[in-house]
């Protein structure tokens, strides 16, 4: 995990996986020493991101609920992405050859940390290292995780085990990884029907299909409206 404006390192940490299970407690413990980020930007890879329609895992929808924006850049574009990509390639090159077991290289990412954050001049910073510039989020980790406030007009939804709505008398696929919370439907000026899960967007609710449609950003829409026309 890096501070995208001052390159600062918050974590680097050897496992075994991007399973849920051992990202969760590194994003726990880096929350709780810097405090919770506006927004965290990353891939569209475990565990971070999933191909359903959401998009979502259980580590972003927990993100969702601390009040964190999920930025996912596109798919196959990493240079969205380019200042932490370029870390990585930093933190390869230092790291070659890699320790024989994992206790010995988290004390070399220890010491790897400690030097590119303190005393590595960066170009970008004015030839300053990271710590000159960072400083943590204002923000603190709660001790518990508040409830979603939905408006009273909302219709609230509890997600089903298999991960589905019930709408109108039909079943609505939304996300296995919202099992057991509470989403809100509401009626947009247009007539339909936005769904989301505290204040991120899931999607809208299509009556024909009876499904959740992916919201289309305005590029898109004016994009496929030029191509209806054409044809």
């Amino acid at each position: 995990m890096t501070d995208g404006f001052s390159r600062y390192l918050i974590s680097v940490s050897a496992t075994a996986s991007t399973a849920h299970d051992e990202a969760k407690p590194l994003f726990e413990r880096a929350f709780q020493e810097y405090g919770l980020p506006e927004t965290i930007r990353s891939d569209n890879g475990a565990p971070f991101a999933s191909t359903g329609t959401t998009g979502l895992t259980a580590l972003s929808a927990w993100w969702i609920k601390l009040g964190i924006r999920h930025e996912r850049i596109d798919p196959g574009h990493p240079q969205q992405n380019g200042r932490h990509e370029r870390f990585h390639l930093t933190l390869l090159e230092a790291m070659r050859p890699p320790e024989r077991d994992r206790p010995a290289q988290e004390r070399r990412f220890a010491a790897f940390a400690r030097d590119y954050n303190e005393e590595r001049p960066h170009e970008a910073l004015g030839q300053h290292p990271p710590a000159s510039v960072y400083k943590p989020s204002a923000r603190p980790m709660p001790a518990r995780i508040p409830e979603a406030d939905y408006p009273a007009e909302a219709a609230v939804r509890k997600v089903r085990s298999n991960g589905e709505i019930r709408w109108r008398g039909d079943l609505i696929a939304i996300s296995t990884a919202l099992i057991g919370e509470a989403i809100a439907v509401e009626e947009t000026e247009d007539g339909q029907w936005r769904v989301r899960f505290y204040d991120a967007p899931l999607g809208v609710i299509d009556p024909i299909k009876k499904k959740l449609r992916r919201l289309a950003d305005p590029a898109h829409e004016i994009g496929e409206a030029q191509r209806e026309l054409k044809t």
